[in-house]
């Protein structure tokens, strides 16, 4: 029960992290202080960075095999985000999609793996 606990607090984290980032590049493109194009560029990457920094962080509170802990934090954002488009957007699978849901996943084990690889042994 505690691992769950663990695992819902990061993708928590994770997720409110992203929408706050999310709601704020909106909103300057919104004043026309952010040019479309860049949008464009910055709402992956913020998407990215975010999940990198919460897999980092779980990876140095591992203790062994943080790619695997990587793999179900990066599932569970998957699952996440996959249950939100089909709820809000109903779009279906797309080669694109399924291309973005892998860079998560990858993104998220390696941030796990950078993390544990970063952790100090006590």
């Amino acid at each position: 029960m505690k691992r769950i606990k663990t695992y819902l607090k990061y993708l928590g984290f994770t997720i409110l992290s992203i929408l706050i980032c999310l709601l704020l590049i909106s909103t300057l493109y919104y004043f026309n202080i952010l040019g479309s194009g860049l949008v464009k560029f910055l709402r992956p990457l913020v998407i990215f960075i975010n999940i990198f920094i919460s897999s980092y962080i779980l990876g140095k509170h591992t203790e062994k095999n943080g790619y695997l802990e990587g793999l179900k934090l990066g599932s569970m954002i998957i699952l996440t985000f996959f249950i939100i488009s089909l709820i809000l957007f109903r779009n279906y699978f797309q080669l694109k999609l399924i291309f973005y849901y892998f860079i998560i996943l990858f993104i998220s084990i390696f941030g796990s793996m950078v993390g544990i690889s970063k952790n100090e042994k006590k």
